[in-house]
């Protein structure tokens, strides 16, 4: 999934000439601390304006362009999800600018639609069972795990991959497949070495990511 599915154009910068007024009322409108700042005769951003460099100011009437900007965050359009949600947590803002291959400002990504756009891509809440295999890094392909989940007549239709819990040599991946009953799936990667763990149950995979889920939000703070 790319940046420029995500797009939001309701939003509208604000402008160099827009008062201090404008910034608290839509940061306090989007839930937002940083607000990025558009030149309109451009199109391009030069700036974003944090809470702190406003909340102080006794002249609300005073331009945004009195005030020292911070660097604008942005991402270009054809950037993968992954890029955005990096660039959100890092930043720990709400309102992720997207700009086109020329720089030309297109809309904003609101970090509360990143939860949802990944959930799309893992398939929560498509019907499946999920089973968890833990691999030596230097172990684990991909291709050897698709082939024999394949080879049962099962499809993956969501894998994560994360270091397994205080062994940073082994990883441990989640696969959510097609078939209800895993148990020739984990027969079959038993058989070739591979240590798993599973439930024949259809609600696990999404208990698993449910979980992951909400510990995102925390940390997204939404």
């Amino acid at each position: 999934m790319l940046a420029k599915e995500l797009l939001n154009t309701d939003f509208t910068p604000l402008r160099p000439d827009s008062p201090i007024s404008a910034v608290l009322a839509k940061m306090d409108a989007w839930h937002a601390t940083q607000i990025p700042v558009l030149e309109p005769s451009t199109g391009r951003l030069v700036g974003v304006i944090q809470f702190e460099d406003v909340a102080d100011q006794k002249d609300e009437s005073a331009p945004v362009n009195s005030i020292q900007l911070h660097n604008p965050i942005f991402v270009y359009a054809g950037q993968h999800l992954f890029e955005v949600a990096r660039l959100i947590l890092q930043h720990e803002i709400r309102l992720l600018p997207v700009v086109d291959d020329e720089g030309g400002y297109l809309g904003v990504i609101e970090k509360k639609d990143i939860l949802e756009a990944f959930s799309k891509m893992l398939n929560i809440t498509t019907s499946g069972s999920v089973l968890t295999v833990d691999v030596a890094k230097e172990d684990f392909t991909i291709s050897e795990l698709v082939h024999l989940i394949e080879m049962e007549g099962a499809k993956i239709l969501g894998l994560t991959v994360e270091q397994a819990s205080g062994d940073n040599l082994r990883l441990r991946i989640s696969i959510k497949i097609s078939h209800i009953d895993t148990s020739a799936v984990v027969s079959s990667l038993q058989r070739h070495g591979y240590l798993t763990t599973t439930e024949n149950r259809n609600d696990l995979f999404q208990t698993d990511i449910s979980s992951r889920a909400d510990e995102l939000l925390r940390y997204l703070d939404v």
